[in-house]
């Protein structure tokens, strides 16, 4: 009986031992071959020198995960060579020569093998020339040392390089000096062409960190201003930066100089803002610069210095022009006081000569003064000019655009149904005028504005009541004629 048992126990453990062996063997037999079901080479040209990328293809049954090795007779591999992708160099001088690149394809256990031959032609050439220079900046550094693959070169002073004879294909280049920033890219060399770059590095030691505030004259904050470097040669660099609502700017890494920042805020309805340029020294790792850009608003008030009087004005195209009919007085004289000399001054049906009087007068209030043309080249007060009919008046009518007559009128005070839409505040009053033969004429249905020609002294604009469009005549010297005044500095 315990013989028995004891058969019984070495049959299990041969049982089991059995079961063990099959076992194994059964798994040796699961595991499966990797398969290359691809081997491609890029570019599809094979001139000697070229970087050929290389790709392998492959899967395995079990899922076991792959391991790639490449080997070549000749050139070199320019990256890993344990990975599907991998770049290989030809031989510059294997012209005629085959090579054969093989990428064994390994799951662990066992590997799959796969053979691709080269046959190489004559190499193309292509060059690479450029100028190395600051970021963001056009200006040269000196010096700096340009590196693509396995060929180097120095910049001269004016950061100027060139390599030739290099064969076709794409290379990592750097540009490095001490102290500098390198940058780094690729470039791809074409055959029988000069490519040209123009690699950008910086220097935290060779550059200034500017900062600082805008403000207009009277100190108030300027947001969205922009400030921005101008390069040598004027142009924008991309040196620039947008103030925030506390009117900050901040330009990081301006060559170390004398360099020249542009000021400048887009106008809206209420201001405009002339742009400004300054010339500013960097040579410090951080400068500050407050900047102050002139406001001039396009729509307002200003007081006449010389009598106190004050008149609405508004942006109008090019121009600010006043609201008003101008009504600086210093002295009254009848219509049939008239002159082509002397300066002389009237009041609409005002037949006198005293001054309070005559300002008192309800024509006075409504369409200010008449005056000849004498009196009208001197009569515009301090800052503002009168508007000659080549360029401020053409500004104006082609700004408001047709019918400029019908828009440029009062909505009131027009005979005859010729009232305006007074469609940009100019607000043209039927002011009338002073006639050469010294009589007042046309008041409610015409006015007449001194425009004075460039060429000749004669010269105005006529808003006529049954005309859309504003007319061009001479004038005598004589005859009294409404102002509108312009801003000096347009």
């Amino acid at each position: 009986m315990e013989t028995n048992q004891k058969y019984r126990v070495i049959d299990l453990m041969v049982l089991t031992t059995l079961v063990l062996i099959l076992s194994t063997l059964l798994s040796c037999e699961r595991n499966h071959l990797p398969v290359i079901h691809s081997l491609t080479c890029d570019p599809t040209s094979r001139a000697a020198g070229t970087l050929f990328t290389l790709e392998a293809g492959a899967t395995d049954e079990d899922g076991d995960a792959l391991t790639y090795h490449w080997e070549a007779d000749g050139g070199v591999f320019r990256d890993s060579v344990n990975q599907e992708v991998v770049v290989w160099k030809s031989p510059i001088a294997g012209a005629g020569q085959t090579f054969i690149l093989t990428v064994e394809v390994s799951d662990g256990k066992d590997m799959a093998k796969k053979d691709l031959q080269i046959t190489l032609g004559e190499p193309e050439y292509g060059s690479l020339s450029g100028q190395v220079r600051f970021s963001n900046y056009d200006l040269a550094v000196a010096n700096a040392r340009i590196t693509l693959d396995e060929w180097s070169v120095d910049a001269d002073a004016q950061g100027r390089f060139q390599i030739n004879q290099i064969p076709a294909g794409t290379y990592p280049i750097s540009v490095t000096r001490q102290d500098f920033l390198p940058f780094t890219n690729d470039v791809k060399i074409v055959a029988n062409q000069t490519v040209t770059i123009s690699p950008e590095i910086t220097s935290v030691l060779y550059t200034t960190k500017l900062t600082g505030n805008v403000t207009d004259q009277d100190g108030t904050v300027i947001e969205g201003a922009t400030v921005v470097v101008l390069n040598p040669d004027g142009s924008p660099s991309n040196l620039k930066s947008v103030t925030n609502a506390n009117g900050f700017y901040r330009i990081w890494y301006i060559p170390h100089g004398e360099r020249t920042l542009s000021i400048s805020k887009a106008e809206n309805d209420d201001n405009e803002y002339p742009t400004l340029t300054q010339d500013i020294m960097c040579q410090a790792l951080e400068e500050q610069v407050l900047l102050t850009l002139r406001r001039i608003p396009k729509r307002g008030q200003f007081t006449d210095p010389r009598d106190g009087h004050t008149y609405n004005y508004k942006k109008i195209g090019k121009y600010a022009w006043m609201l008003e009919n101008l009504a600086y007085l210093p002295e009254v004289m009848p219509s049939e006081d008239v002159d082509d000399f002397e300066p002389r001054y009237y009041v609409y049906d005002y037949q006198g000569r005293n001054l309070a009087a005559a300002k008192s007068h309800a024509n006075y209030e409504v369409y200010g003064v008449l005056y000849n043309w004498p009196a009208a080249r001197s009569a515009c007060p301090p800052g503002w000019r009168l508007p000659d009919n080549t360029t401020a008046w053409l500004n104006l009518i082609i700004t408001v655009g047709y019918p400029a007559g019908t828009k440029l009128k009062s909505t009131g005070g027009w005979e005859n149904h010729g009232n305006g839409t007074n469609t940009f505040g100019f607000n043209a009053l039927p002011a009338g005028r002073v006639s050469e033969d010294g009589l007042f004429d046309n008041l409610g249905t015409s006015t007449y504005f001194w425009a004075p020609s460039v060429v000749k002294t004669e010269g105005i604009y006529s808003l006529f009541f049954s005309s859309e469009g504003v007319h061009k005549q001479d004038a005598s010297e004589k005859t009294g004629q409404s102002i509108r005044c312009i801003r000096r500095d347009e």
